[in-house]
């Protein structure tokens, strides 16, 4: 039997691979190489296949454990994209936002929190937004317990200029990680 303190390392491989591919994603919409995405739908695909390129690169093991839609979070709503599957059901989840309401924001990230809270797993929020609206004062993220670079969470705000478009869009990543149980 694999234990709690193992499947978590199992869990982390998977975990490190959103970060990247959001960042690869931010360079090609600022270079020009793709249109910042129209709607959530379009992020996500995007996202999907930089993810997809990451753990083919990765050497991952095939099938790649990969969805889109698929894996249940908390009261009904499923994970934008899921990566990994611990034989338990955890795995790592990944909620994103386009152009949205600030409430919405604080939902997805407090929802989130409650589910790597109560599942030991991984969690990450990507947000793109025109930066006229001022997310950044507006959504206090140290309010909801999340330090810029704490142990069991970081956040990066960043300001991407794509070359088709006047507008400067914030960006916002998210990284949570739920706290480690003991080994029984």
């Amino acid at each position: 039997m694999t234990s709690e303190k193992e499947l978590i390392e199992e869990l982390k491989a998977y975990a490190e691979i959103f970060p990247k591919a959001w960042r690869r994603f931010l360079v090609n919409i600022e270079s020009g190489d793709i249109y910042a995405p129209m709607n959530e739908a379009e992020m996500r695909c995007y996202l999907f296949s930089e993810c997809l390129s990451i753990m083919r690169e990765g050497q991952f093991p095939k099938p790649c454990e990969i969805t889109a839609e698929d894996k249940e979070i908390l009261e009904g709503k499923r994970a934008d994209i899921s990566l990994g599957l611990l034989e338990d059901g955890r795995f790592v989840v990944i909620e994103l936002k386009l152009f949205p309401e600030y409430e919405p924001v604080k939902e997805d990230i407090e929802k989130l929190l409650r589910y790597v809270r109560s599942n030991a797993v991984f969690g990450f929020f990507g947000m793109i937004a025109n930066s006229e609206y001022d997310y950044e004062r507006k959504i206090d993220l140290e309010a909801l317990g999340i330090q810029k670079e704490g142990e069991h969470f970081f956040y990066e705000w960043s300001l991407i200029q794509p070359p088709n478009d006047e507008r400067k869009l914030v960006t916002l990543l998210v990284g949570l990680r739920g706290h480690e149980q003991k080994d029984a």
